[in-house]
């Protein structure tokens, strides 16, 4: 009998070309795995951004529109503002949660900050009287020193702001004849509101916020406020005229 040869036990495992083309198969899947969850990733951010974008619009304006109609009657003639900040008087709740959450007198202003980008709100609870308006009173006679107020406390309403305007609208003198219908008037369109001037018909306000979802890497909102109490006519003599306007 011939002498068999032992054979050779064949070892497991992978050849040098399988582990290449598993490495490369595995590369692939997992670049476009990766690709994928980057581009979800940035078009969630820029959804939460764009929204967050629309939600501080709403907030802001909302706000400023609710507590302008809540003015104090009676203070209409302490009303006035630039066009990028104004100031009045209303019934409203205070922001500063530690006051409580029913409505108070407050002295409230906006104004937009620019080197912060933000829009802000300030309000001061009224703790005292607030003095009326006397015949014959003069505008530079009056002190708002005179009224008994608490602290100050200044919230920012809306952040990576780049733009705020405030237009006065005011309602020109006209004699509407009887029996016939109103007609349409051009408003008188100011870039401020000086005290004493009173309270216009109408404000129109504009609020321009970052939006890196567009292409001009900015939105503008805009919201038109036409006053439910009574409003002041309006006076050449304090204004000035059209024409000067």
């Amino acid at each position: 009998m011939s002498a068999r040869r032992p054979q050779r036990k064949r070892r497991g495992g992978f050849t040098l070309a399988e582990l290449i083309v598993a490495t490369t198969i595995l590369t692939v899947v997992m670049t476009a795995v990766y690709s994928a969850f980057s581009t979800t990733i940035r078009v969630w951010r820029l959804a939460e951004t764009h929204q967050q974008t629309y939600q501080d619009a709403r907030i802001a304006l909302s706000t400023m529109t609710r507590e302008l109609n809540c003015i104090l009657g009676g203070t209409e003639y302490l009303f006035q503002g630039k066009d990028d900040e104004l100031e009045f008087f209303a019934v409203t709740p205070p922001m500063d949660v530690e006051k409580g959450e029913g409505a108070r007198v407050l002295w409230i202003r906006y104004r937009y900050n620019g080197p912060a980008d933000t829009l802000i709100r300030e309000e001061r609870i009224v703790e005292g009287p607030i003095p009326t308006r006397r015949r014959g009173y003069q505008a530079d006679e009056f002190d708002m020193g005179r009224i008994k107020m608490g602290r100050k406390h200044k919230f920012d309403v809306a952040s990576n702001v780049r733009g705020f305007d405030i237009e006065y609208r005011w309602i020109p003198p006209h004699e509407q004849k009887k029996g016939e219908p109103p007609e349409w008037l051009e408003p008188i369109v100011l870039d401020k509101n000086e005290q004493d001037w009173g309270l216009p018909q109408g404000l129109r306000i504009t609020l321009t916020l970052d939006d890196p979802e567009l292409d001009e890497g900015r939105q503008t909102f805009t919201t038109a406020l036409t006053f439910r109490g009574p409003t002041t006519p309006y006076d050449e003599k304090k204004v000035g005229s059209v024409s000067e306007q």
